[in-house]
């Protein structure tokens, strides 16, 4: 077979004690050995390290001495952490993946004594040498039992090694691969190896330093056994590239933009600025977080005089002669030119979930001028993407009009103590249907009622029962979901508890959330300009005081998800790959600069597995009814979702069929399945605006508002 020439890169560093012509020599693997031409026409850098963790950039890099004996140098690893090995009067290598830090760290040793001057010729040779030696091997030397046995032991340990895994990860040997690799690699090595080698290899054991003897050797072999596996791998960590991501918007690149960050917490005026900015522009977008707030926006921005148009996942509206859009963050575009743009909760980046879309609409939106509205948390990273963006970035710092004012008398446990005004806040439906029930029982107050599961119209039908002096309606009980998206005029924020269930257990409601909360107390312009906030037990007033006093955290990540032309790209590497098996295996395999983090897709994986019954749909078809809005814990819902998807597949007209009530519901299972229901219209909607029109009748647009009056009529009664 013929092969290329072997390219190294050798480091010579020796100490200021040592002569030049002691000092020692150490290569670098940092380049393709032994390998086709026509297949590895570039070396391979260390550089395009893939990770195998979202954000891991800089691996360790490993070195292999021609010495046994180390002095005192300084090596520091360009590009990679720190690298460093211990080996004292016959001690064995102590390094573990936690020593590596970003302090530079220095390699010293002594000869190993314990070993015979045999052995040690080993541990100072070239492995290049050594693999010659095991592949030019003409027959196999007889092995004793234990030796097989001790050799086996220190393979599996090799096999198992989270070390050796994560630097084969640099010449194109993936995680899945390795173990594969390591097994044909041990059988080669005992069938080839004298007595001698074997002898040093088993006086090592299963250790660390086992595994530095054996990974350079192990490269050797894989760059002349696996050069397909190799150059497969290496196409498909290439296609999974997300390093960069502000130079997937060349258009806002060839731009000047100046991003103003308007920086504050609640009722500071920080929205209601850029705002201005917004209707006083020819052409202006606002990016909401919520449908709720760009339907407000909507709303307002129309009643004063600027004809500005509505698109959501759900919702398109088109205001003639409009040259303004309220929309959803996710439905930005960034193919128009806009003079204005708004993003609106900007600490957002940093949602697991969600945070690609504001990534996607602050690197990619064409505007002269955009407006980021949001608390400090992710302003230091703004910092840093403005840097490598190249557009101008002016700070507005905001405080609130009035202090926030933390009540130190609770409710002692009491909801006879709940007055006029306030917001109670409880972090369960379960739990807000409870406060409601035991507030109106308990005293003449009226309550609205606001949770996520409900309807934005719903949701905005309530808060306007709430914020009208004139009815009785004077106490609401919400989620979480209080926290934004509505205008309230609550006078005080009481906490009906500070933990929540998190999908796997309680625990305390974060100190960002809880601020975020407490600051929807009072509203400049209304019945209540200053805010109050205390909890229902005096147990939980203590951290309601902490955390109100913690600052910000400060983000270090915010989210990217690949396009879809990018997932397109990486499936042409695994042609035979299923759609979860490409989000798996994307996830595993895609790098990702400091700055950002891979949204977590489970939810999207999960709704994949379901589609996998589904035949006739394309990739394009699959990743975008993965995005559909769809409740996954409700098994109706994800039924409804199939149905739908199964229909399209086959070209058939996509129909509701889904019964509608006649009366609004009379109790709480009853308006659980009328909850229920509307989650699969609106999923109906936001397929109707992401395929083809006429798969989805247009009818079901009349059927969106008979569905929230019958959800108001048992919140109300």
């Amino acid at each position: 077979m013929a092969r290329g020439p072997v390219k190294r890169l050798f480091f010579y560093l020796c100490s200021s004690s040592s002569s030049w012509k002691s000092s020692h020599r150490f290569r670098f693997l940092s380049s393709s050995t032994r390998c086709h031409r026509a297949q590895f026409p570039e070396p391979i850098k260390f550089q395009d390290y893939p990770s195998g963790k979202p954000g891991l950039l800089h691996p360790p890099l490993f070195f292999r001495t021609h010495s046994p004996h180390f002095t005192k140098f300084g090596a520091l690893c360009s590009g990679g952490y720190p690298y460093s090995t211990k080996v004292e009067n016959g001690g064995s290598c102590s390094t573990s993946m936690e020593s590596m830090g970003d302090e530079p760290c220095y390699l010293e040793a002594d000869s190993l004594k314990s070993v015979s001057e045999n052995l040690l010729d080993f541990s100072g040779r070239d492995p290049v040498e050594i693999y010659g030696e095991l592949r030019g091997s003409k027959k196999s030397i007889k092995k004793t039992r234990a030796d097989w046995d001790a050799c086996n032991e220190i393979f599996r340990s090799f096999a198992k090694s989270g070390w050796a895994s994560n630097q084969a990860l640099a010449i194109y040997i993936g995680a899945s691969f390795f173990p594969t690799a390591v097994i044909k690699f041990s059988k080669f090595f005992f069938m080839n190896s004298n007595t001698d080698l074997v002898k040093y290899l088993v006086s090592l054991g299963p250790s660390h330093e086992s595994e530095k003897f054996l990974f350079p050797i192990f490269v050797e072999f894989c760059f002349e056994e696996f050069p397909d596996e190799i150059k497969r791998f290496r196409s498909m960590i290439e296609s999974a590239d997300l390093t960069k991501p502000h130079t997937w918007f060349p258009f806002a690149r060839a731009m000047k933009r100046k991003i103003i960050y308007h920086c504050g917490p609640t009722n500071s005026g920080k929205t209601y600025n850029a705002l201005q900015r917004f209707m006083e522009a020819k052409k202006g977008i606002y990016c909401s977080p919520l449908r709720l707030l760009a339907m407000e926006v909507f709303d307002k921005v129309n009643s004063l005089g600027v004809y500005c148009s509505l698109m959501t996942g759900q919702e398109k509206k088109s205001v003639p002669f409009s040259n303004h859009v309220a929309c959803t963050v996710e439905m930005v575009s960034t193919d128009e030119l806009y003079d204005v743009a708004v993003i609106d909760e900007i600490q957002m980046m940093s949602d697991p979930c969600r945070g690609y879309a504001w990534t996607r609409a602050l690197l990619g939106v064409k505007a002269d001028e955009i407006h980021l509205c949001g608390d400090p948390s992710v302003l230091s990273i703004v910092r840093k993407i403005c840097r490598e963006t190249g557009d101008d970035l002016v700070e507005k710092n905001y405080d609130r009009f009035k202090p926030l004012v933390v009540e130190a008398k609770t409710l002692m446990g009491d909801l006879k103590n709940v007055r006029s005004g306030d917001c109670v806040v409880a972090f369960s439906r379960r739990e807000i249907f409870e406060v409601k029930l035991a507030i109106e029982k308990l005293t003449e107050h009226r309550c609205c009622v606001i949770y996520g599961a409900l309807p934005p119209e719903t949701r905005r039908h309530q808060a306007a029962l709430f914020n009208d002096p004139e009815n009785e309606y004077d106490v609401l009980v919400a989620s979480d979901a209080v926290g934004m998206g509505l205008n309230l005029n609550i006078r005080r924020v009481v906490f009906y508890s500070l933990s929540k269930y998190n999908g796997d257990k309680i625990v305390p409601v974060p100190a960002s959330q809880v601020k975020q909360i407490a600051g929807r107390a009072g509203r400049r312009g209304s019945r209540f300009p200053e805010g109050l906030t205390t909890t229902l037990q005096l147990d939980d007033l203590e951290y309601l005081i902490e955390c109100l006093k913690k600052p910000f955290d400060e983000v270090k990540k915010v989210g990217l998800f690949p396009f879809f032309e990018q997932v397109e790209l990486f499936a042409g590497q695994l042609p035979n790959s299923t759609f979860p098996e490409l989000l798996e295996k994307f996830g595993g395999n895609c790098r990702l600069d400091s700055l950002y983090f891979l949204c977590n897709h489970s939810h999207i994986k999960r709704i994949a597995n379901m589609l996998e019954k589904v035949s006739g749909l394309s990739l394009e078809d699959r990743f975008n009814f993965c995005f559909a809005p769809v409740n996954i814990r409700d098994p109706k819902a994800m039924y409804h979702l199939l149905r739908f998807a199964s229909s399209y597949a086959q070209s058939l007209p996509v129909n509701i069929s889904m019964g509608m009530p006649k009366t609004s519901a009379r109790n709480d299972s009853e308006l659980l399945d009328l909850e229920t229901r509307h989650q699969v219209l609106s999923t109906y909607m936001w397929l109707s605006n992401h395929f083809e029109r006429g798969t989805f009748p247009l009818k079901v647009f009349r059927l969106r508002y008979r569905r929230p009056q019958r959800l108001n009529d048992p919140l109300r009664d």
